[in-house]
């Protein structure tokens, strides 16, 4: 095995400090080069139509949500007192998996404002990280707007059971519902087209023991 020379041609072994510090060092260009993900990149061409279609669509969705977010306040004693009935219902048909009698009423007084707010906390999220795709060329961005769009997804069906599905709300509202699932599925999907992964930079990849391998020289 080779033995690690010295940037001055001295061919005795590194000391463990000085090999340490050279990983450092290495690890810290690494680090430089990753960073420039999260900075505005002025040679990044021009932004893709997929985000500015994706936005579009966001804003669709975020009317959508919006509205219903309007709607279940508005009326917001009528649909807990949906919630209240369908809880004292669950109890009376299967007691074993109902919530408990005397936390019905906390429940029903609860749980709608809490998803209706949800709403709106949701959109406030994915709202700058849409935006911070295209302004910073950020990749780590795009990665968080999904995630946010994904949560969204997954609270929309649940959040309509609870607050919408009564015979007391209209069906209009419901389909509003559905409507800004897809709408914001589209956003993110947008996000996810060719166009936008070769307009993004690339992902750093660090491979463990890259930086120090036996018989590494040192120049």
């Amino acid at each position: 095995m080779s033995t690690p020379q010295r940037p001055d041609g001295d061919d005795r072994v590194p000391s463990l400090a000085e090999l340490d510090a050279m990983d450092l060092a290495e690890i810290e260009a690494g680090r430089t080069s990753a960073d420039k993900d999260l900075k505005p990149s002025g040679d990044a061409g021009p932004i893709p139509r997929a985000l500015h279609h994706a936005r579009v669509l966001w804003i669709g969705g975020a009317i959508a949500g919006l509205a219903s977010f309007a709607y279940g306040f508005l009326n917001l004693g009528t649909v807990s007192d949906a919630l209240r009935q369908r809880l004292e219902e669950g109890v009376a048909v299967d007691p074993q998996n109902s919530a408990a009698p005397n936390q019905i009423g906390s429940l029903a007084s609860t749980i709608p404002p809490v998803l209706l707010v949800l709403i709106v906390v949701l959109l406030a999220i994915q709202y700058p990280l849409l935006m911070a795709i295209s302004r910073h060329n950020s990749r780590n961005c795009r990665s968080f707007y999904v995630t946010a769009v994904l949560v969204m997804l997954a609270s929309i069906p649940i959040g309509m059971d609870l607050l919408f599905d009564y015979p007391e709300v209209s069906v209009v509202i419901r389909v509003l519902g559905w409507v800004q699932f897809a709408l914001l599925l589209l956003s993110a999907l947008f996000t996810l087209r060719r166009s936008v992964n070769v307009w993004l930079p690339a992902t750093m990849k660090f491979m463990p023991g890259q930086t120090l391998r036996p018989g590494k020289r040192y120049r």
